[in-house]
């Protein structure tokens, strides 16, 4: 079957996702247990994909056992990921696009601005240019974009080791189901807030300013 339908009534071309060299699916179907050890991830984390809508040959109920395709989940997963890369690609495009269209300036800089003449404005933006010029060739200044793309780098590594600490945890440590439950909230928790302070700081300025190393707390 290079096609299935959906529980959301989507069409999932499962021919365009091939399982990896070497894997090979000869139509047996596996239960929860074989599916998580496949994709090494824990039992909790192949019903939460259930839930999101991974496609299953037959649903647990009245104390019979899910049945899964593998090349059907293995489809469903990789559509999914490529989705979710597709969003994150157009909200960054999107937030390049508001960065040109909009000049961001704090409360200072707008009342000081507020009281300069065009020519004036003018002589003080070129001024500024030339010493963020140098600024930026001695090290003290880096751009934004530049920041931005390190930053996110460092949030997508945080953010998967989020998405796999319960696995982890609940496999090294033996949690109950309740308890990685508990700690994948915890952990959305903090991605989010790590994601909101992060981009509450990308959106203050064009130019992110670095402290030098005697500068830092490093108690």
């Amino acid at each position: 079957m290079t096609s299935i339908t959906l529980a959301d009534g989507s069409v999932l071309e499962v021919s365009r996702y091939p399982l990896p060299e070497g894997v090979e699916d000869d139509g047996t179907p596996l239960n929860r247990t074989q599916l998580a050890r496949a994709f090494g991830v824990s039992e909790n984390t192949v019903g939460k994909w259930a839930g999101q809508g991974m496609p299953a040959l037959s649903a647990g109920q009245n104390g019979v056992a899910y049945e899964f395709s593998l090349a059907q989940c293995w489809a469903w997963k990789q559509d999914r990921d490529a989705r979710l890369r597709s969003a994150k690609q157009r909200g960054d495009q999107l937030a390049a696009q508001a960065a040109l269209a909009f000049r961001n300036l704090d409360e200072d800089q707008a009342e000081e601005e507020g009281e300069l003449t065009a020519a004036d404005l003018r002589q003080w933006s070129e001024a500024e240019y030339h010493r963020n010029r140098v600024a930026e060739q001695r090290g003290d200044l880096v751009r934004v974009d530049r920041m931005r793309t390190l930053i996110e780098d460092v949030f997508v590594t945080f953010g998967a080791e989020m998405d796999t600490l319960p696995d982890f945890a609940e496999m090294e440590f033996g949690l109950s189901p309740a308890q990685v439950a508990k700690m994948q909230e915890r952990c959305d928790q903090m991605r989010e807030e790590v994601r909101r302070q992060i981009e509450a700081v990308l959106g203050r300025s064009s130019v992110v300013r670095l402290a030098r190393q005697g500068e830092m707390d490093l108690g």
